[in-house]
């Protein structure tokens, strides 16, 4: 009986020993295709490329006065009267002389806080061709011409006054505005306009007819 049970006990073992054998077997047959040699981890740099900014329209800086500036400009003036527009805070009119007084009519736009154009335009009186037959044609053409002159003087120095002020350097003398106001009493008739350019300031004057009367405009950019 000790002997049937020694050969089980060695059936046994030898069971165990062939399972186990098979079992290595089969984990060596998992691993084996595997590669030994660990992978290196590949760290791709990568450039950081900014998003490409929008194109930002950049509008160039005026060059005139700060608007509190040119408006203290007009209400303190000894020269002439402004009115300011009720409606508008940018529109005057200003007057000059006494007899007889002129009124022109003042628009400025701003750009970034500062003035960037000066408009100014003045009614023209009817032109006579001769003092007629009658007392009344002799007193409209006298009125005329007396109108005319004063109006002459009044472009002058008006423009002399207020478009130096409007500039924030002192590159526009009253030598060249005087000028420019000459040329722009030269212009005769609807549609006649003068221009000129100086130091990177522009300036046209023309002739327009207006709702009641012909309107001599005059304007200088600053931007």
């Amino acid at each position: 009986m000790k002997q049937a049970l020694r050969r089980e006990l060695t059936n046994i073992v030898f069971l165990i020993l062939i399972v186990a054998a098979a079992l290595v077997i089969f984990l060596l047959s998992r691993t084996g295709g595997e590669s030994s040699v660990p992978k290196v981890a590949q760290t791709a740099t990568a450039t950081d490329t900014p998003a490409p900014a929008e194109a930002t329209a950049t509008q160039p800086a005026s060059r005139g006065v700060p608007e509190s500036v040119f408006q203290t400009f007009l209400a303190t003036s000894d020269v002439f009267s402004a009115k300011q527009d009720r409606r508008d805070a940018r529109v005057y009119v200003l007057t000059y002389g006494k007899s007889p007084s002129i009124a022109a009519h003042l628009r400025y736009e701003v750009l970034g806080g500062s003035v960037s154009s000066v408009e100014l335009t003045c009614p023209l009186p009817v032109k006579y061709k001769d003092k007629g037959k009658t007392s009344i044609e002799a007193y409209l053409y006298e009125t005329s011409q007396e109108q005319e002159r004063a109006l002459s003087g009044a472009v002058r120095v008006l423009l002399s006054e207020v478009l130096p002020a409007s500039c924030a350097d002192d590159a526009l003398q009253r030598s060249t505005v005087r000028y420019w106001a000459e040329q722009a009493m030269l212009l005769a008739k609807i549609g006649d306009d003068f221009e000129d350019t100086l130091h990177g300031y522009r300036f046209l004057a023309y002739r327009k007819q207006g709702e009641d009367a012909q309107e001599l405009v005059c304007v200088l950019y600053l931007a």
